[in-house]
């Protein structure tokens, strides 16, 4: 998984540059390119990625946040074609294994894997929509709390919550407060988790 360098954003002919200098270092690794404009400052129409397939690019994780850009790449026939879209964006994940996204690369998995596995199932294997519905029910609200607050460390203080540890963050990051930490152990508690 490639993600463009951080600081200051890549041009599109640079990022393709880059990407193929990969490439050519292995040619025989496919790409996953990791779409995360808010982090990169590189922000790409679906077209755009569609064309990094001509340097390697045979995956993408989608964390844009954009779900009419999440569905061209998922519906958009020569765009589908050149690249399999993964969706990145935890509060999107419903919508993108519903909408036949091949997968789903989120945090909150980490969280809640035994949810998570389930959801898959249920939507991605079965197309049981009525228990994906039920089981999103759950996930969501731990979804939208993660977003809200610094993502690593509310995902790093959610697998500690559920017994995982991480070792923290780096610093100057740390877990979430004791506030903080009490509302997503209550969540965690009502989607139905143990905590520790």
């Amino acid at each position: 998984m490639i993600v463009p360098p951080f600081y200051d954003a890549l041009s599109v002919s640079t990022l393709h540059e880059y990407l193929g200098e990969i490439h050519a270092a292995a040619p025989q690794l496919p790409i996953m390119y990791y779409h995360i404009p808010a982090a990169s400052g590189v922000t790409l129409s679906p077209a755009q990625i569609a064309d990094l397939s001509a340097v390697g690019v045979r995956y993408l994780k989608d964390t844009s946040g954009d779900a009419p850009a999440l569905t061209e790449l998922l519906f958009g026939g020569h765009v589908a074609q050149r690249v399999t879209a993964f969706n990145g964006w935890d509060t999107l994940t419903f919508y993108g294994l519903a909408a036949g996204a091949r997968g789903s690369v989120w945090g909150t998995a980490n969280v809640l894997p035994e949810l998570a596995v389930a959801l898959w199932d249920a939507v991605a294997v079965r197309g049981d929509l009525v228990e994906g519905r039920e089981l999103w029910a759950r996930i969501w609200p731990v979804c939208r709390f993660l977003e809200a607050h610094p993502y690593h460390a509310a995902v790093k203080t959610g697998m500690e919550l559920r017994g995982f540890r991480t070792g923290g963050l780096r610093r100057p990051w740390k877990l979430l407060g004791e506030e903080e930490s009490a509302e997503l152990k209550q969540l965690l508690v009502d989607a139905g988790v143990e905590v520790v």
